[in-house]
């Protein structure tokens, strides 16, 4: 996703636990700022914050075929996974859907990543997940008055050292980057297809772009005096442009564990990239390459639109969710 469709889905994120109405007091930390605070859901793209460690290649979990040793625990079974994600996301749905193509063969293989250190997108958020957890911990008074329990040392720790709200919900909107980044397929496909520069990656983010709209702009979100009910009252709106229809319930992760969330997440995107771009006919490597052109795949009949605009709807709406899903489970740690 490009700045402005990150900025709608963090967005859009905070709106989902508005409606909910389960997390009032998290929403009274990031509400106030939705609008200072959206940068932090681009900054992880920012050409001036690349040489600190947020290259693009931090960003993605790119999987493939599984030829080294101990492969059985690569395995990850349709089922295993569908059971894993919960029937509130889109793409279990889409996965079941589309099985014809990725048959009981298919699941039956080994597939993993293998990230250099330092990039590999699961760490990322794990990693903002506990320093979130933390900045709360150590929350100046206004943190503290809304963060649930008591924390006892706190009164010993200098109140200027401490975290304040915006440090902490620009942080939250950073998080939001590499959670929704779990769902861009192209991240997570280790073909050569999925490269920003071939043409899919980067046509399927302009596409995003166009449908999100301009307001969600930089230029427009860092402008001073927008309110923030209308903020997210239009990121509400983007909705019907994606066909997708919210219900008022972000549920809870099955697990404790961050990590494991973001794999499985980027295991069901590298499953949807391979329906997009089925193996028969662009094998995975090292096989050799063949480009899948966005307007071959996209643009040549009814049902290339067609199933764009399911991935589109797929895609945003849980996006969107697992945003939400994973704050709520920051805030859930404090009760």
């Amino acid at each position: 996703m490009n700045q402005r469709t990150h900025a709608w889905i963090a967005l859009r994120a905070i709106k989902l636990l508005e409606d909910e109405g389960e997390v009032p007091r998290l929403l009274e930390l990031l509400k106030p700022f939705s609008q200072e605070a959206s940068i932090g859901a681009w900054i992880p793209d920012k050409r001036d914050a690349k040489l600190g460690g947020a290259q693009t290649q931090n960003h993605v979990f790119k999987i493939g075929v599984c030829r080294g040793p101990l492969r059985y625990r690569f395995i990850v079974s349709r089922t295993k996974l569908k059971n894993r994600l919960g029937p509130e996301r889109l793409i279990t749905g889409f996965l079941n859907k589309y099985k014809t193509i990725l048959d009981n063969v298919w699941w039956r293989e080994s597939y993993k990543a293998d990230p250099s250190p330092g990039k590999h997108l699961a760490n990322r958020a794990m990693a903002l997940t506990i320093n979130n957890i933390d900045m709360l911990i150590l929350g100046n008074p206004q943190v503290q008055d809304l963060v649930p329990g008591r924390i006892r040392f706190i009164n010993k720790v200098p109140t200027p050292t401490r975290c304040p709200a915006g440090q902490a919900t620009i942080f939250f909107f950073m998080l939001s980057h590499f959670i929704a980044d779990s769902l861009m397929p192209c991240h997570c496909d280790e073909r050569d297809l999925s490269d920003y520069n071939n043409g899919l990656h980067m046509q399927l983010e302009k596409h995003w772009s166009r449908i999100v709209g301009t307001y969600f702009d930089e230029d427009k979100l860092t402008r001073p005096g927008l309110d923030d009910n209308d903020i997210l009252n239009r990121a509400a709106a983007i909705d019907a442009k994606f066909g997708i229809d919210f219900e008022k319930r972000v549920p809870d992760m099955k697990s404790d564990d961050v990590w494991e969330e973001m794999v499985m997440l980027c295991r069901a995107s590298f499953a949807l990239a391979s329906i997009i771009a089925p193996p028969d006919q662009w094998p995975y490597k090292p096989a050799p390459q063949k480009m899948a052109p966005y307007d071959m795949l996209f643009n040549q009949n009814q049902q290339g639109k067609d199933l764009l605009a399911e991935i589109d709807r797929v895609i945003m709406h849980d996006a969107v969710l697992n945003v939400a899903i994973i704050w709520k489970h920051i805030w859930t740690k404090f009760h």
